[in-house]
């Protein structure tokens, strides 16, 4: 419940995340992490066209 991206979640840790020497495969690193608090993940792909995903879906269909 807190609204300052700064400040760490005290059940989710850190709230920034920027991935830069292999974006693609740290973000779906990142997103398959196991969380007890949750079943699932939901990734929302805002203004994401065709080119722009391809990378990601690639990446995603390598690795089931």
């Amino acid at each position: 419940m807190q609204d300052d991206i700064e400040m760490d979640c005290d059940r989710c840790g850190r709230r920034r995340h920027s991935f830069y020497d292999d974006p693609v495969g740290d973000l779906l690193s990142y997103l398959c992490e196991p969380r007890p608090w949750c079943n699932k993940v939901v990734a929302i792909a805002h203004n994401a066209k065709a080119f722009d995903s391809q990378f990601i879906l690639k990446r995603s269909i390598l690795l089931k």
